[in-house]
């Protein structure tokens, strides 16, 4: 727990936590209005390439009559006219529909006793029927025949339904249809046409979209919808949809393919090449695919659909009782769905690798996506894993970032701490491959340099433990940073001596040089240091020197939980030697035989001597 609490760790988290709170109240509380345009697109994408419980619902039940390039072709040049609609309505209501609804409005041209009008109008008397009507600027008292409608106690009804006026059928067609409805449809900001307006409320009459008209006409003649409160939604049969905001209901638009398999030209119709079973008991919407009549919108699937598919869609969600539904507290749980991923990342900080906590951050991502197309197979609910998914990857990019610059911390510590003890490159071998349970042996030549201060076991007697500690501090840190810059190893220190190595771990060019002219600068270093008022008051004593050259053995020696990185060889055996002779020979600097040879920095010769456990070696030192 100690471990886990400790500052370095506990910084991720808690910055990861806050990151988590930021980033969830900023879903739950931003306007709708600054998500909206990615999280309808993000939606376009989900209701697209997920496959619709049970199928396409309730496809098999609906047949769209299209006024299409072919039916225009049929009259060779001539222009599609009301005779040849009335023509096409007459032949559907012969092969008894459930319902027909025109997705056409027949607002001009309105002489009762013209032939095409009386063929309309008996066709439409034939069968249920729905016509469309359209917004129109000015004020009307009504647009025809209503449908029922119930209303629940203290259900608000959107102000969006509210519409001044409207442009309707010919009093005739109204006479004889059973119902007349909107078939207007409005685009989001970017004109695509996602959602429908359930309901207009014209004088006093309330007038269902075209689709739901259709619906209501062809399956629930006997169960008016009702508007439902808290939250807004229209039952419909069994079925249950949430409104927005604006009293609409979204449908999932279909593709090229699907349209083509539940449309039939108009042509075939009015040459009578559609079997009676291709139509009877099915709702018929009746459009036009023509961009002459000017019912083309963009929707999720194609850039241009026909407005009377675009009813269909919605029909097709009705009749199958399931459509796509966002209710208003879907928000929330997002946002706790974000906090709680944020909080996962941010405890993760504490446990894991920058590297592995990024794989669980993506995977996490994933996850998201996947939850968000299950719940929409599944339930017909849209999960906004877009920005979820963006707040998600927020949140792991700051507990990853704060997480990289803890582990870069903790390195540069390390680093710092065991450059004391160890050479840079084997440092920097650990950090990188830590995987590697010990450094091998290496058999290299090296240069092997020895210290020890003079008289330090009577110093360590007269002065207490604290001003010692003091002295040694800055000793150490200044010899030991000297050889450093010089390119040496520092081997060990212990105690008041000082144990160091050129080439090794690494290749250092003139090594033997290099060592030489280390060791004068110790001297020079050392000596002015004890001209320093702190040392010079307490008698600090000279810096002895032993230098020597030979092969020797670098590695790691020791059991596992304690090694140590080291070098053993004669060479740095007698570099500990001659710093000893330096007693004997009032010198301050001692260099061995091999290193005398390999210098080429000017050496003075102090003759051959002793030198205990190696007998009689030629010496030198430097003036």
């Amino acid at each position: 727990m100690r471990r886990f609490l400790a500052a370095g760790t506990l910084k991720p988290i808690r910055f990861g936590v806050w990151t988590s709170m930021a980033a969830a109240l900023s879903l739950f509380l931003l306007p709708a209005s600054l998500l909206q345009a990615p999280r309808e697109l993000y939606f376009d994408v989900l209701t697209q390439w997920s496959p619709l419980p049970g199928g396409h619902g309730g496809d098999e039940a609906i047949v769209v009559v299209d006024i299409d390039r072919a039916a225009l072709a049929s009259l060779e040049g001539k222009p599609w006219t009301r005779a040849q609609t009335a023509a096409a309505a007459s032949a559907i209501a012969a092969l008894h529909p459930a319902a027909v609804a025109f997705d056409l409005v027949f607002s001009a041209d309105c002489d009762p006793t013209s032939p095409a009008n009386t063929l309309l109008s008996q066709a439409m008397g034939s069968a249920p029927t729905a016509v469309g009507f359209l917004v129109a600027e000015g004020v009307s008292s009504g647009a025809g025949p209503s449908l029922p409608l119930l209303s629940s106690r203290n259900a608000n009804v959107p102000s969006s339904w509210f519409v001044d006026g409207v442009e309707t059928a010919c009093p005739d067609f109204l006479q004889r249809a059973k119902a007349s409805a909107g078939s207007f449809l409005i685009g989001d900001g970017d004109a695509h046409v996602r959602r429908v307006q359930a309901y207009s409320i014209v004088g006093s009459g309330a007038y269902p979209a075209l689709a739901i008209a259709a619906v209501q006409l062809g399956r629930f003649k006997a169960t008016p919808p009702v508007i439902e409160d808290l939250p807004p939604a229209l039952r419909l049969g069994s079925g249950r949809y949430d409104l927005s905001d604006e009293g609409s209901l979204r449908f999932v638009a279909s593709n090229a393919s699907e349209q083509a398999a539940r449309t039939i030209s108009a042509a075939d119709v009015v040459a009578g090449r559609v079997p009676a079973g291709r139509v009877a008991g099915h709702i018929v919407l009746i459009g036009s695919s023509l961009p002459s009549f000017g019912g083309l919108r963009p929707t999720a699937a194609m850039p241009l659909a026909p407005s009377v598919q675009i009813h269909a869609d919605l029909a097709r969600g009705l009749l199958a009782g399931w459509l796509p539904q966002r209710p208003a507290w879907i928000p929330r749980y997002e946002a706790l769905y974000v906090l709680l991923a944020g909080i996962l990342l941010s405890a993760g900080a504490g446990h894991l690798r920058p590297m592995f906590l990024a794989f669980t951050g993506l995977g996490i991502i994933l996850m998201t996506s996947a939850l968000a197309v299950m719940s929409f197979t599944a339930t017909g609910l849209l999960l906004d894993g877009l920005t979820a998914s963006v707040a998600i990857a927020v949140i792991l990019a700051v507990v990853t970032y704060l997480q990289f610059s803890r582990v870069r911390q903790a390195e540069r510590r390390a680093r710092a701490r065991f450059g004391q003890y160890l050479p840079k490159s084997v440092v920097d071998r650990y950090l990188a491959m830590p995987e590697e349970t010990r450094i091998a042996g290496e058999a290299r030549e090296v240069t092997a340099l020895f210290t020890d201060i003079e008289g330090f076991s009577a110093l360590a007697k007269r002065i207490d433990g604290r001003t010692l500690v003091g002295l040694l501090d800055t000793y150490f840190s200044e010899v030991n940073g000297l050889i450093e810059r010089r390119g040496g190893m520092i081997d060990k220190v212990v105690g008041d001596a000082v144990h160091a190595l050129f080439n090794a771990p690494e290749d250092l060019e003139g090594h033997v040089d290099v060592a030489v002219a280390c060791a004068i600068d110790i001297r020079i270093l050392t000596e002015e240091m004890r001209n320093r008022p702190a040392f010079a008051s307490v008698g600090f004593g000279r810096t002895r020197i032993g230098l020597e050259t030979g092969q020797a053995i670098l590695g790691e020696v020791g059991i596992v939980g304690k090694l140590d990185y080291t070098a053993h060889g004669e060479a740095v055996n007698l570099a500990a030697r001659l710093q000893e002779a330096n007693k004997r020979h009032q010198t301050s600097i001692l260099i061995g035989p091999a290193a005398g040879r390999l210098a080429g920095l000017p050496l003075r010769s102090i003759g051959t001597h002793d030198i205990r456990d190696y007998g009689p070696l030629d010496l030198y030192t430097v003036d």
